[in-house]
């Protein structure tokens, strides 16, 4: 073992070294560990947030939404979804779908929302495999009745269950005598549960023909819907529509059509680092304060050390030592700590959230070369914060050391 190592090791566990050093040792370890455990524990929380958004968004919306300029909608959108799917790589499921504003009635009153209709085989949406009740079955009973799955937040509010029949009424404007809306009978056959309780309470989807009648759309759709296999890549895919589709072709990301959600994700993310950083940087000051007062303590063997043929290097390699077994053994302490709550959270779900967070529980995900990348880190300022008491040892006088008491 090198000297240097030997040395310090012994004047921070030496059992001959006083009971104050080794408080103040223990008080600089805690440090380092809490902030490193901090830091671990905020960054996976927030990354499981940014996922889990990521997901049931993109899971429940396409990841690029095409729509039109024109009221009457796109007529000729087969045309439209070849071009898209010849100029865009990485599509992974592209279908029409109408989508407008209607009304529902139901015994328990009137509710505004969003009638969808989409293609069940060729869909990009996770809504089928979401179902809660009943099942997703969108072909209509007759010609007086359609089928209609809506979102358990609506169903609860409106008091519908598998089997009830409800009206809707198709909005195509301003409702006056002139411009009645169109009235539809719809059995619900389904009830999805998506966990974005704006969705469960406002979308509801029925077939694609049913919709297009009750919006008097003829064969045109509101839009078109396309899934990527690579998510991060949807606004360039949205600027690839936009220039080989062009008008009245109105494309959008979703990152675009939702940008309030993943801005308040984003504003969540961005400060919690630097935040919680500052504690390791406070904690990494401690060790400055625990190796002064060790320096005071071990000052004549200092000069000890000195008058035996150590120099200056060898001096500074003893605290430099020092501080960095502080802060090794914190950080690894602080990675088991933080990493034990994390993989604990993620197997036991200790704590539950609001709704308004879009999710019931804590979500976690563990990036390791961020883990990495928080331990060097530590690391690094550890090393920088024993500079100064380390240099201030080496430049002892070994006489005055020696008279030291």
């Amino acid at each position: 073992m090198n000297y240097s190592l030997f040395i310090a090791s012994r004047y921070l566990f030496s059992r001959n070294s006083s009971g104050f050093i080794h408080f103040i040792t223990l008080i600089s370890v805690l440090g380092v560990t809490l902030g490193v455990a901090a830091l671990i524990i905020a960054t996976s929380i927030m990354n499981g947030f940014e996922k889990e958004i990521k997901e049931k968004v993109s899971g429940l919306v396409a990841h690029i939404q095409v729509s039109s300029f024109k009221s009457e909608g796109l007529p000729d959108y087969q045309e439209a979804i070849a071009i898209i799917k010849d100029s865009v790589n990485g599509i992974t499921g592209i279908s029409p779908i109408v989508q407008k504003e209607a009304v529902l009635r139901t015994k328990a009153g009137v509710e505004g929302l969003i009638l969808k209709g989409i293609v069940p085989e060729t869909d990009v949406s996770s809504a089928q495999s979401k179902i809660l009740k009943g099942e997703f079955n969108l072909n209509p009973v007759d010609s007086t009745f359609s089928r209609l799955v809506v979102g358990n937040k609506l169903a609860d509010k409106m008091k519908i269950d598998i089997g009830s029949k409800v009206i809707v009424f198709g909005l195509t404007g301003i409702p006056s005598p002139a411009n009645t809306p169109k009235i539809k009978q719809f059995i619900v056959s389904g009830i999805y549960e998506s966990g974005l309780r704006e969705y469960d309470d406002m979308i509801v989807y029925t077939d694609l023909l049913t919709a297009q009648n009750t919006f008097a759309l003829g064969e045109s759709v509101t839009g078109i819907e396309i899934k990527l296999n690579n998510i991060d890549s949807a606004d360039i895919a949205s600027n690839i529509i936009k220039r080989v589709a062009g008008y009245p072709y109105y494309p959008r990301s979703l990152f675009r059509l939702y940008k309030p959600l993943f801005t308040w994700v984003e504003l969540q993310k961005a400060p919690t680092p630097i935040i919680l950083g500052l504690i390791i940087i406070v904690a990494t000051f401690n060790i400055v304060g625990t190796l002064l007062m060790l320096v005071l303590e071990k000052t004549q063997s200092i000069g000890i050390l000195k008058s035996l043929g150590s120099s200056r290097g060898g001096i500074m390699k003893v605290f430099l030592a020092n501080g960095i077994i502080i802060g090794v053994i914190g950080i690894i302490f602080g990675n088991i700590l933080g990493l034990g709550i994390c993989i604990a959270e993620q197997k036991f779900r200790f704590f539950s959230l609001p709704d308004i967070y879009y999710m019931k529980n804590v979500p976690i995900l563990i990036e390791p070369m961020q883990i990495i990348f928080i331990s060097s880190l530590a690391l690094i300022l550890t090393f920088l914060a024993t500079i100064i008491p380390a240099y201030l040892a080496s430049r002892l006088d070994p006489v005055r050391s020696l008279r030291f008491s």
